[in-house]
């Protein structure tokens, strides 16, 4: 368990929280990039309990602010977007993508010179990649781009939507890279699966194997399989919320981004290394339909169990309809902030304990620069090898 302490340390990011500095220290993602049409509509990214206004302008640059206009607070949601600026519609200010004031036309035109360069509206560095656009929120230069595989990829070859729920970033990384719910809360989905994925059903509590990285941790969860096989789940952990999640067809990311102190934008990217995604998607898409802006619409809440099908539990474990909502599910029923210090934890959970450890180091040192990442080589495995096997030779990580 956690103390009381160190769990409000860990779950808190509004404000001046050293978790949320911590956080806005690394590449975050904002929004999908087709949310952005040149000289569409302006979207509100809020993240670490801040609201940013994104837009991407007439000539196709994309800009991110303060969602707040310098002058009197009006929102630059509302804001006209044209000759690659964004307009407030109070006063008629205008932004260009950089965050430059280039019109005040309350001031006197002979002020208006000398008056714009002054106005303290602050612009934050973006890049395009994979799909989506990623921001850089924290104070001075931003650390190198995070160069994730996906990032190098045609957007043929890679999609990516996001769900927001309501609870705390660190529910959603935690429940995220926790190997052992996988032959409980999925039993349903991984009584479809193939041979690799048969051991889950026959061995419920796998023994962890963890390395601390230089950029996280790598976590090998090590299931017996009935023919003597082992099967191994390899999961890696970037610090802070870059989540490898072991599937090969298509790959997947998860990276549960901090909304604010309650609510969580759970990004989930889906890749193919070699050729076009969209037949996955169209598979997806029929079990997970909606606005990719965000798929998670549930019409439940606590109060009514999520809608879950009680009737549906005859046959099926859960009475959810995906294992993306049950996760979903699981990690609001928790309360918007789990109360860590009430947990009576077990074996499976060593890599929590891991996890937990390393975001309590991230958190007291706000000020350090991100890890040094070689990006190419972070990739979750699940695999079969002989019982006695050295799991780290054999998938090639000495």
């Amino acid at each position: 368990m956690l103390s009381r302490e160190d769990n409000e340390l860990l779950t808190r990011v509004e404000g001046g929280a050293p978790m949320g500095q911590a956080l806005k220290r690394f590449w975050m993602i904002a929004c999908r990039a087709e949310a952005l049409q040149p000289g569409g509509d302006p979207v509100r990214v809020r993240l670490c309990g801040q609201n940013y206004v994104a837009f991407r302008a007439t000539d196709g640059r994309v800009g991110l602010f303060d969602e707040a206009c310098p002058h009197r607070g009006a929102s630059l949601l509302l804001a006209r977007n044209e000759d690659d600026a964004l307009t407030c519609i109070f006063h008629g200010w205008k932004f260009d993508v950089s965050g430059r004031t280039v019109d005040a036309p309350t001031e006197p035109p002979d002020r208006r010179a000398a008056f714009c360069p002054k106005v303290p509206l602050r612009s934050h560095p973006v890049r395009e990649a994979g799909t989506v656009v990623w921001a850089y929120l924290g104070e001075g230069s931003p650390p190198p781009f995070p160069d994730f595989e996906f990032n190098h990829l045609p957007d043929a070859q890679v999609f990516a939507r996001v769900g927001y729920t309501h609870c705390n970033w660190l529910q959603g990384v935690e429940a995220t890279i926790d190997s052992s719910h996988a032959s409980v809360l999925h039993k349903s989905w991984v009584a479809q699966r193939s041979r690799e994925w048969s051991s889950f059903e026959a061995d419920s509590a796998p023994v962890y194997d963890t390395d601390v990285t230089h950029y996280g941790v790598r976590a090998a969860a090590l299931r017996s399989h009935a023919d003597g096989t082992t099967n191994v789940r390899v999961t890696e952990y970037m610090l802070p919320f870059y989540c490898f999640i072991p599937f090969e067809d298509p790959r997947n990311v998860i990276f549960p981004m901090p909304v604010d102190d309650e609510h969580t934008a759970q990004w989930y990217i889906f890749y193919r290394s070699q050729g076009p995604i969209a037949d996955y998607m169209a598979q997806h898409d029929r079990r997970y339909p909606g606005d990719p802006n965000n798929f998670y619409q549930p019409q439940g809440t606590f109060e009514n169990r999520w809608l879950q099908d009680r009737a549906k539990l005859t046959g099926h474990w859960t009475g959810m309809p995906g294992i993306i909502y049950e996760d979903f599910v699981v990690e609001e029923s928790m309360g918007p902030i789990v109360d860590r210090s009430k947990e009576y934890l077990g074996s499976s959970d060593a890599l929590i304990l891991r996890i937990r450890h390393e975001l309590l180091r991230l958190a007291r040192s706000p000020a350090g620069p991100p890890p040094g990442v070689d990006y190419p080589a972070i990739r979750a495995r699940n695999t079969m090898l002989p019982k006695d096997a050295d799991w780290r030779t054999s998938l090639g990580y000495r």
